[in-house]
């Protein structure tokens, strides 16, 4: 969302730049390749006090009148700092609600450093509520800017038979595919437990998992003690996961609620036409819209989400409505254009 900001803020109106704390990284180097300037290497060491100096020239450099910050504690708590007396507002961006473990979503750094920011942005209301409410934000600073995708890259993605033959997928299989980080918060074992009770039901439906990450042994293992070894594809991480969900039939999100607030990869999934499965989590009830655009099941239970998927598994017709309700859905509400045009709302209200 950064990049896109950047990118996409009006060049009429704003000059945009960028700083990374760290290395730049592949998405800096993007962002510098469009002519975007990107600053990189403020923290050198893990206790640098010169950071605060280098940030702080770097704004001073620039004339900086906004300072946009994601919600990682040293960007919040370097950025606040450097800004004292320089900057005259300062927005945070938060991307969850809470952590896995039960941690909150705002370290003390970070809620200490709220003190002095104008704006603190949610991507949807579920996720304002708990700023307010739980991490103690004050209402009157917090404002929803939800996330958003580009459309223009779904419009001629490879057809799902191509992409199958990517994954050595059988062209006439019902496939059914969750992408996201194998972090506990996921909850890829629900998925697999579900998986295993369409399995005894439907004889021509795989799974695919797209994401890499330490818990996979694990996962794997749990899926050969389900008997589902022949059955569940473990891609691991994937530079091109987007494009892999156009081999699904049905797009699945089983999160625990925590941490999840509005998911791309739904957004991704419904872009692409496909029918999907979440649970009740973050905001993705303002998303989806239960049994129109996809099916809605309770946190944890295996049985709500292998009903949901055989309901939608054992019906093309309603695959195909739910997809196109779907996209029709996403195309209105979560484009990066609309997005951008919220938060450059935002600005100009808040020079006032």
């Amino acid at each position: 969302m950064i990049r896109e900001f950047a990118l996409r803020l009006d060049r009429s109106k704003y000059v945009t730049s960028v700083v990374c704390l760290n290395a730049r990284g592949e998405v800096g180097r993007e962002i510098s390749s469009c002519g975007v300037p990107v600053f990189d290497a403020i923290i050198r060491s893990r206790f640098d006090p010169l950071s605060v100096l280098r940030l702080r020239r770097v704004l001073r450099n620039l004339s900086t009148h906004l300072l946009f910050c994601l919600e990682h504690r040293d960007a919040v708590a370097l950025g606040t700092i450097a800004s004292l007396g320089l900057v005259k507002r300062v927005f945070v961006s938060v991307h969850s609600t809470g952590l896995w473990g039960g941690g909150k979503s705002l370290g003390i750094a970070t809620r200490w450093s709220l003190r002095f920011v104008e704006r603190v942005l949610a991507v949807g209301d579920n996720q304002a509520s708990y700023l307010a409410r739980e991490e103690g934000v004050a209402p009157k600073k917090i404002a929803v800017v939800p996330n958003g995708i580009e459309l223009s890259e779904f419009l001629n993605a490879p057809s799902p038979a191509e992409v199958r033959r990517l994954l050595y997928l059988k062209p006439d299989s019902l496939v059914v595919g969750i992408v996201g980080a194998l972090r506990p918060e996921k909850n890829h074992e629900l998925f697999l437990e579900a998986a295993a009770a369409v399995a005894k039901q439907i004889s021509d439906v795989v799974f695919v998992i797209v994401g890499g990450g330490t818990r996979a042994p694990m996962l794997e293992k749990l899926a050969a003690e389900l008997e589902l070894s022949e059955r569940v594809y473990f891609t691991g991480h994937r530079n091109d996961a987007r494009l892999l969900i156009q081999s699904f039939d049905v797009a699945v999100l089983c999160s625990h609620p925590v941490v999840e607030t509005l998911p791309i990869f739904l957004m991704e999934a419904m872009a692409l036409g496909k029918p999907v499965i979440s649970t009740r989590v973050g905001d993705v009830p303002s998303l989806v819209v239960d049994g129109t655009t996809g099916l809605l099941v309770t946190p944890g239970s295996r049985e709500e989400l292998s009903g949901a998927m055989l309901r939608l598994l054992r019906d093309g017709e309603l695959r195909a409505e739910m997809g196109r309700k779907g996209l029709e859905r996403v195309s209105r509400e979560y484009t990066l254009d609309r997005s951008v045009q919220v938060l450059e709302g935002l600005i100009e209200r808040n020079q006032r």
